[in-house]
């Protein structure tokens, strides 16, 4: 009886179960009925204009993200209820019309990719049948921004289905739009329209009515920043270089707006000259070498225009970014045009440089100008954000000027005339700091140049010398000494091959170099210069000496300039004899090492006791960093080391739970290892176990990027026992991160694969040992992957990949893949399904390179019993999906570009994005806008 009456249970069961999925189908149909009724509930008249917007954007929201619940029965009803409802709501509220516009224009984005390919065409009869032409535009604007607003939904397929039909349709758009720019009401729409099926193409050769409503009217106030904008999107299509007389035939409409562009300057009207100007860069920066091919008197004549129109745009009056924000825009144009004129073969450079030569030296005298900082007064009153962006603004002038020096070096002379009119005393100290400034900018292009004559070159020395020479009598500024120390440090070149000028240059440096405001001018030029003329400036060391003990001991003198000038001091002491090392090193560091030694037992842990620590061992540092002798002359240095070993031991101890000071002293000992060589190897037994023990306490990234992984790469070859015994400490410490806080360490974890990557690549035997234990850390790879950080994972799988292309050539290898394979096919799954960030799919994807092209057929069945799991990775991929993944993952392994795409569509489709139409088959509209 009981046997009986579980077959029946079992029949009514199985007989329910088929029902139900028969009508799964007519389930949703009726779900999605009802939640679209809810919203056009909502839209109903009666309710509140919060009401029947809520209810618009949920039905905007329905089609937009829930497009394959709908199914293709209901879209004829849905259509014409969203044509019925925007003509209902063609007088408003304007907020509600706005939204079921995007409705519209969301319905058309999905449905083109199947039941309805004509649908922007169709729209725009249907809307224009029952009178609402201004509607019809609006739903155009929308097209193209819903289809990049939703393109991230949409499978490459579908995104080439979707752009392919609505070019179909430009024809179309274009004509309603031109018909409908006749009525004045509806200009700004059709300009808005214009404007935003530019991102479509807008077809070049058939452009002549366009263009002609584009610049027709151009001075109307209301439409010009919108046709301006239009004009700019136009001319940035992919395709219009290839069509230049259209080019020069806009160019020609441009160079029209030149009498307006002067009446805008003289009434400061920025808005028209901005316009202007924008419309100037976006027909000139693209297209320099159209300019510099004009052949003709006529383009010759209306390149010189534009050219004109653009230097006055550089020019503009007032200062960047405060009274005016776009001469900075025209830089570029500059770059670009020059770089285009050098391009050129010999004889046409010259050529061209005949021509543009006198518009290049006119650009200096005008970017001289804009490049000078206002009065003290005006400049207070600016942000510190506006102070940034000038400051910004002056670095990229300097650039270009740079640029213009190096193919027109007559531009010196120009810098020469403007400094020589800087000696009245009426002259402005702006003016003084701003030549000064481009002096400093073309120090890299002023060289000997083999097509000079020497007596050009002689001129250049003149003037830089009489320059430098006159410094000293500048008037006294803040802003002007530090221009001209830093213009000191720029000519370092110059100097080294100019001698005499040297110690001039040099005396003025050092005279500030005790100032706090200005030190670090003086240091960062004092540095340039000891960098380019180290043997000859080596001889004066001991005259610098002094002034350095000063700045150390000067309170008011930051840290990282003592440092820095330290520097430059120890790149001299390189080049002093080796029985003049110890007595130099001695007088620079003598007391650093005193105060280590005080600070080493000193146990108190505070603010003021850090920044002397920080001062010490970053001077220490320095020395190691910047002293290179041989190792016959490197005893000087050993003593050094071996008088601050034992205090920098016990340092490290005190300040243990301090990343920043324990990165200092990794530092410190990476510059001692890189310094010393081999002359370091006694140190390295003591410094392993002093680093593996502060890991073991307190895990910090700068302890395995500093500090283990520098001595993987330089002693992994040599001291293989050393370095596997320090990798077994950092590994044990660190797998107990995975079992603790993984997910709160991201840098240890990145920084813990990347060491294990050096090891691979340094030598792989070390990874191979069995105390190295391979398994846990791939184990420990595979567990990292699903992790949330970006670089983390990529670094993760950049080990993955290089641990997987030992598998063909090591035992130890094969043996942890195997053990842990499908642990690592199922989390590669899970990650490209949802459990790692969509921005990692790319490094995930890499992981199937080697593993389609080692062991093919063990990853096809582990991938096909794993995804047979029901709901894996994701509910939203099908058995069939899965199926087609598998074959096609392995039919293109050979093939990286498709493999990656073909992860990433699965990977798409497993986060529910997979937005394709649930049918292809082609409808046409009905007269009231519905489908047959």
């Amino acid at each position: 009886m009981a046997i009986t009456a579980a077959k029946i249970t079992y029949n009514v069961a199985g007989t329910l179960s088929k029902v139900l999925i028969i009508n799964i189908q007519a389930i949703y149909t009726y779900m999605t009925d009802i939640e679209f009724q809810a919203g056009w509930t909502l839209l109903d008249f009666e309710n509140k204009v919060e009401e029947q917007y809520f209810g618009a954007h949920f039905i905007h929201h329905k089609i937009s993200q829930c497009w394959s619940s709908i199914s293709v029965d209901h879209f004829q009803n849905l259509l014409q209820a969203l044509f019925k409802k925007i003509v209902d709501y063609r007088k408003g509220p304007r907020v509600v019309q706005t939204r079921l516009t995007v409705a519209v224009a969301s319905f058309a984005v999905h449905a083109m990719q199947g039941p309805w390919p004509g649908a922007v065409t169709h729209s725009i009869t249907y809307l224009c049948q029952h009178g609402n032409a201004d509607i019809a535009l609006e739903v155009l604007v929308l097209i193209p921004e819903e289809m990049s607003s939703v393109s991230n939904y949409f499978t490459s397929r579908n995104k080439t289905t979707i752009r392919m039909r609505a070019r179909d349709s430009i024809g179309d758009v274009l004509h309603f739009t031109v018909e409908c720019y006749k009525t004045p009401q509806l200009r700004h729409a059709c300009l808005r329209v214009l404007n935003s099926w530019t991102s479509l193409e807008l077809p070049v050769d058939r452009s002549s009515p366009i263009i002609g409503l584009m610049f027709d009217d151009i001075t109307d106030r209301d439409l010009f920043e919108i046709k301006v904008e239009c004009i700019v999107n136009f001319l940035r299509q992919p395709t219009i270089s290839s069509y230049p007389s259209v080019l020069w035939d806009i160019m020609a409409k441009i160079a029209q707006l030149k009498p307006m562009l002067g009446e805008s300057l003289q009434s400061e009207d920025m808005d028209i000259c901005q316009g202007i100007c924008q419309l100037l860069m976006a027909v000139t920066e693209p297209n320099s070498k159209l300019l510099l091919d004009a052949g003709d008197t006529e383009k010759l004549s209306l390149v010189s225009c534009l050219v004109s129109m653009l230097l006055d745009c550089t020019g503009i009056p007032g200062h960047y970014p405060v009274d005016e924000t776009f001469s900075d825009t025209t830089l570029q144009f500059w770059y670009t045009f020059g770089d285009e004129i050098v391009s050129e073969e010999p004889d046409r450079s010259r050529e061209l440089l005949s021509l543009y030569g006198r518009i290049f030296q006119r650009l200096v005298e005008v970017l001289t100008r804009k490049v000078m900082y206002p009065s003290d007064n005006y400049w207070s009153s600016w942000t510190d954000e506006n102070k940034s962006e000038f400051e910004n603004y002056r670095k990229e002038v300097g650039d270009t000027v740079l640029n213009i020096q190096a193919f027109v070096p007559q531009c010196i002379n120009v810098l020469h005339a403007e400094y020589l009119s800087c000696q009245t005393l009426a002259t402005s100290w702006q003016k003084v700091e701003s030549v000064l400034f481009m002096f400093r900018s073309i120090a890299e292009a002023i060289y000997e140049r083999d097509d000079e004559t020497s007596e050009n070159q002689n001129v250049i020395s003149e003037i830089i010398s009489a320059v430098i020479e006159s410094l000293p009598s500048l008037p006294e500024h803040p802003k002007i000494a530090r221009t001209a120390l830093l213009l000191c440090g720029a000519f370092s070149e110059w100097l080294k091959r100019h001698p005499d000028m040297m110690l001039p240059a040099v005396k003025i440096v050092m005279s500030h170099v005790n100032v706090p405001s200005l030190a670090p001018a003086s240091v960062q030029a004092f540095r340039d210069i000891c960098i380019e003329c180290t043997e000859l400036l080596a001889g004066e060391i001991a005259v610098f000496i002094e002034p350095f003990k000063a700045v150390y001991k000067n309170p008011d003198i930051k840290n990282r300039e003592k440092v820095r000038l330290c520097w430059s001091l120890c790149t001299l002491c390189s080049q002093v004899p080796s029985e003049s090392l110890v007595m130099h090193l001695q007088s620079l560091l003598g007391p650093s090492c005193v105060a280590l030694k005080e600070l080493a037992s000193n146990p108190q842990v505070n603010k003021q006791t850090k920044e002397k620590l920080k001062l010490q061992v970053g001077i220490c540092n320095a020395a190691f960093h910047a002293i290179s002798v041989p190792p016959t002359a490197a005893m000087p240095l050993v003593s050094l080391l071996a008088e601050i070993w034992e205090p920098l031991k016990a340092i490290l101890v005190i300040w243990s739970t301090d990343e920043t000071i324990v990165e200092e002293l990794m530092k410190c000992y990476w510059h001692a290892i890189n310094c010393l060589g081999p002359l370091f190897d006694h140190y390295l037994d003591s410094l392993t176990d002093m680093l593996c023990q502060c890991y073991e306490a307190n895990q910090y990234q700068c302890l395995i990027e500093n500090g283990a992984q520098g001595l993987m790469n330089i002693y992994g070859q040599d001291k293989p026992d050393l370095v596997a015994g320090m990798l077994q400490r950092v590994s044990n410490t660190t797998f107990q991160l995975f079992a603790v806080n993984m997910s709160d360490r991201p840098d240890i974890i990145q920084g813990f694969f990347s060491l294990h990557l050096s090891a691979l690549r340094v030598n792989p035997q070390i990874v191979y040992r069995k105390e190295s234990n391979c398994k846990a850390v791939l184990r420990a790879a595979i567990t990292a992957i699903t992790m949330q950080d970006y670089h983390t994972v990529k670094e993760v799988c950049r080990w993955l990949s290089e641990f997987l292309s030992h598998y063909p050539s090591s035992p130890e290898v094969q043996n942890a893949i195997t053990s842990e394979f499908n642990f690592l096919v199922t989390e590669l799954l899970r990650g490209i399904g949802t459990a790692s960030p969509a921005s990692t799919v790319d490094f995930l994807a890499e992981m199937f390179i080697p593993l389609t092209r080692i062991i093919p057929n063990e990853l096809r069945q582990a991938m096909l019993v794993i995804l047979a799991t029901e709901n894996f990775p994701t509910k939203f991929v099908s058995s069939d999906e899965k199926k087609k993944f598998v074959s096609t993952l392995l039919l293109v392994h050979g093939n990286k570009r498709r493999l990656k795409t073909e992860v990433k569509e699965f990977s798409l489709i497993s986060r529910g994005y997979n937005t394709a139409a649930v049918t292809t088959t082609t409808t046409t509209p009905s007269k009231d806008g519905g489908m047959r």
